[in-house]
């Protein structure tokens, strides 16, 4: 039988859910060397030993379920010949194991035998999710297939699929997850609807329709892993807009960042049709598109101050930059020989989309903390940004977009990633020269801002004290083409805040 494709991913409740370490467990590369090269040639001989010795000592039916997850997310590798002719071909798991690939119905079995020689309850879900190539309404059949373990006396929600990694251009990024191991069903069923209503796990008045869920934007587990929930304005997984249109949530986090983006159509640029509010625990983004074509608006998180190494350089970066900047740093005696290694050896180039991607290994610790020294030393982001949210947004009839015009200001990375900022006025993205100009800013974030013209010409904007609003009013001169608002969180050092073009 022809297994079906299954596609990739990226007010709440919250209910019961285990909490599972984030961490690979050390124990799946403990397998003896006999055991572990044996279960990919015998597999339905091999397979219980295995298991035996993987929830040896792990405790409870928690324990038992992450070791075994863990070890197939370590060895399982996503079929990418299910997009070519060819097919991904038989998907019980002992064909999954002699292969050491599948699709999800592939790892769905596989996690099911192994489930089932641990003495654990378990069953394979089939049904739709928001995944990879999610075509924004339910395909005629099920295009995706995960599990349901029991724990104690609750059932849990998992998907090995997702969390062993992702598919770029036809090639298995592996990239180590626990995001749905450790889901709700009131946060599963964001990107996962399965066939049988009561594999939703929800109380009866919680039960999503087909129509519910396609109408629900794409949210990724770690969403909530991050604090954050949708405010008044929340977006549908498809918008229809008539010009400027706000989306509203809330982060209760302190210290997480946020980031906003729209992409669509390649040949415009669509940087000045989106604008973030960073204001405190209430954020909102504006969004308008440029024509009458379908974007997408996107929504990353990080937590600030925890070390993440980029996923991927573009090639260009790579090459010219990247690389001979850790070349440059064994001249340097900055780094050992052995560290340069390390990282020349971390990466591999993907030639469809012309990047190059870390090779993960989450055991190699000599060469991850060797690529986040090098990286760190090239002063390059360790701190990267998930996708968390995701919809489309199209232009309403009668609406015939913005145009080409540009829409905000140019944001920089210091007003990205200050916990408490808002541009209160001036939110054009161009300001007419000779114009009398009053500017707003709320922000917790920085203790001095100031316009700046040239080395030394500092317009520096005052504080009002009874609004906490920094202020500013300031006549355009008619010599610039660029005006820059520049901020101080020490009142000596300066980064860019915001750029306006002036006409």
């Amino acid at each position: 039988m022809k297994m079906p494709r299954c596609f990739f991913a990226v007010a709440l409740l919250f209910a019961w859910s285990p909490l599972f370490p984030a961490t690979m467990h050390s124990r799946v590369r403990q397998v003896p060397k006999a055991t572990q090269e044996q279960v990919f040639i015998t597999p339905k001989e091999t397979l219980p030993e295995l298991v035996r010795f993987l929830i040896a000592g792990a405790g409870d039916t928690g324990g038992k379920v992450k070791i075994l997850h863990d070890w197939i997310c370590d060895n399982i590798a996503y079929d990418t010949d299910v997009f070519t002719d060819a097919g991904a071909g038989p998907q019980d798991y002992e064909s999954v194991l002699k292969k050491k690939k599948g699709v999800c119905s592939g790892y769905a079995n596989l996690m099911s035998a192994m489930c089932y020689y641990a003495k654990i309850d378990v069953d394979i879900i089939p049904g739709w999710s928001k995944g990879f190539n999610y075509p924004g309404y339910l395909r005629t059949k099920s295009d995706h297939a995960w599990n349901a373990v029991k724990i104690g006396n609750r059932w849990q929600l998992i998907d090995v699929t997702w969390d062993a990694g992702f598919v770029e251009y036809g090639t298995f990024i592996k990239h180590y997850s626990t995001e749905w191991l450790s889901r709700t069903p009131a946060q599963f069923i964001y990107s996962h609807l399965p066939e049988e209503e009561k594999w939703q796990l929800l109380g009866e008045k919680s039960i999503r329709t087909g129509e519910q869920f396609v109408k629900e934007p794409y949210i990724a587990g770690i969403f909530f892993d991050y604090g954050l929930s949708f405010g008044k304005n929340a977006p549908d997984y498809k918008n229809s807009i008539s010009g400027v249109t706000p989306f509203d949530f809330v982060i209760s986090q302190s210290n997480v960042a946020i980031l906003a983006d729209i992409y669509g159509d390649g040949s415009l640029d669509t940087d000045h049709c989106i604008w973030l509010e960073n204001a405190g625990k209430n954020k909102r983004f504006f969004v308008d598109v440029p024509n009458r074509k379908k974007y997408t608006v996107r929504l990353g998180a990080r937590t600030n101050g925890v070390t993440s190494n980029p996923t991927y350089f573009s090639q260009a970066e790579y090459e010219q930059s990247i690389l001979p900047g850790a070349r440059a740093l064994l001249e340097k005696k900055k780094i050992t020989q052995n560290e340069l290694d390390f990282f020349e050896k971390s990466y591999f180039l993907v030639d469809e989309n012309h990047r190059y991607y870390y090779s993960e290994d989450l055991f190699a610790t000599q060469r991850n903390a060797a690529n986040t020294k090098i990286l760190k030393l090239l002063s390059r982001n360790t701190s990267r940004y998930e996708n968390v949210l995701r919809f489309e947004v199209v232009a309403a009839d009668g609406y015939e977009g913005r145009g080409t015009a540009e829409l905000f200001p140019q944001m920089y990375q210091a007003y990205n990633t200050a916990q408490n900022i808002r541009l209160v006025t001036p939110l054009e993205a161009i300001l007419k020269a000779g114009s009398e100009q009053h500017f707003e800013i709320a922000t917790t974030a920085f203790t001095s801002l100031a316009i700046v013209l040239g080395d030394n010409d500092f317009v520096f904007f005052k504080k009002n004290q009874k609004t906490g609003v920094f202020e500013a009013d300031f006549t355009i001169p008619d010599s610039i083409q660029e005006l820059n608002i520049f901020a101080s969180k020490n009142g000596k050092e300066y980064a860019t805040l915001i750029s306006y073009q002036v006409n």
